[in-house]
């Protein structure tokens, strides 16, 4: 079926057409584009109750869909991240349920956890001995090496909340999943009168809390953490052992990126360096506060 024979079958008239990105807008009412999501997607969300996606009239051979054409407001972006955190709690709590799964598997979680905190741990040891070798450093190795601290405060804080989930569920084997998106950032929420989630091609079942840390990676720059969870937990409220692998999760750095150029090297360096910082110390403080409320 060709896109004015759908088109047609639907009734709808083409008056105009133009094209945004790798989608097509007719009428400037309707996206015509490749499927990028499960067939059922939608029908499953709308059993559960959770309408928050633009409306999908047909599909063709699994492949073509038409949708409705969301001509999104002109929001603030930290009012629009608000609102993706509120929007992505109510997708868990709609989407909620109790998996009992083996023991095996969370210590399977937590093992393959600590060997990759020991293999980033190595990897920016010997990064150190790499550059402390050196006559003459780089800008982004003199940055690196002089912030590199930040990076093992954030590897040990990790382990410590990884400890401390594994402390509670090792012995739990009923465990929290939903439905997530497994793709937020701000350019994936639209708005008019109503909050619109777009691009589901990475959503699956799996632990809410990996929405939060893929929503906090995306735009830490522009929203805080206790942020996001403060907004979050006014619907979905996390349990303790939920929060620990989250900020462990988050905690965890990644290796330095290959660039070609020294200026993207410094860049990439900078931007970890800022990630990690903020985050450590957002962390490190709700530490504290946990020690402080326990210790009551």
């Amino acid at each position: 079926m060709t896109k004015e024979e759908l088109l047609k079958s639907l009734g709808i008239k083409i008056q105009s057409i133009r094209k945004l990105k790798s989608q097509t807008i007719i009428n400037n009412k309707y996206i015509y584009k490749k499927m990028s999501r499960k067939s059922d997607l939608y029908d499953y969300l709308l059993t559960r109750g959770f309408n928050h996606f633009p409306r999908s009239y047909s599909k063709v051979c699994d492949e073509i869909e038409l949708m409705d054409y969301i001509n999104s407001k002109d929001i603030p972006k930290e009012q629009r991240l608000e609102d993706l955190v509120y929007i992505t709690s109510i997708l868990h709590l709609n989407t909620s349920f109790d998996k009992v799964i083996d023991i095996d598997k969370i210590k399977e979680i937590y093992e393959n956890t600590n060997k990759k905190l020991e293999y980033i741990k190595k990897y920016y040891l010997d990064k150190q001995n790499e550059i402390e070798e050196e006559i003459y450093m780089s800008p982004s190795n003199y940055l690196l090496i002089r912030n590199i601290s930040t990076l093992y405060k954030s590897i040990d804080l990790s382990k410590y909340y990884l400890d401390k989930w594994y402390s509670i569920v090792k012995d739990n084997t009923n465990i929290r999943y939903s439905f997530i998106h497994g793709n937020l950032k701000d350019d994936n929420i639209l708005e008019d009168d109503n909050i619109y989630l777009i691009s589901w091609d990475k959503s699956r079942i799996d632990f809410p809390i990996i929405d939060l840390e893929i929503l906090y990676k995306n735009n830490y720059l522009d929203i805080n953490i206790d942020t996001i969870l403060s907004i979050y937990q006014n619907k979905y409220k996390l349990k303790e052992e939920e929060i620990f692998l989250l900020f462990s999760y988050l905690l965890i750095p990644s290796v330095i990126k290959k660039n070609n150029g020294e200026y993207l090297k410094t860049k990439d360096v900078s931007n970890t360096i800022l990630y990690f910082d903020k985050t450590y110390n957002i962390l490190k403080d709700y530490s504290k506060k946990s020690n402080n409320n326990t210790n009551k």
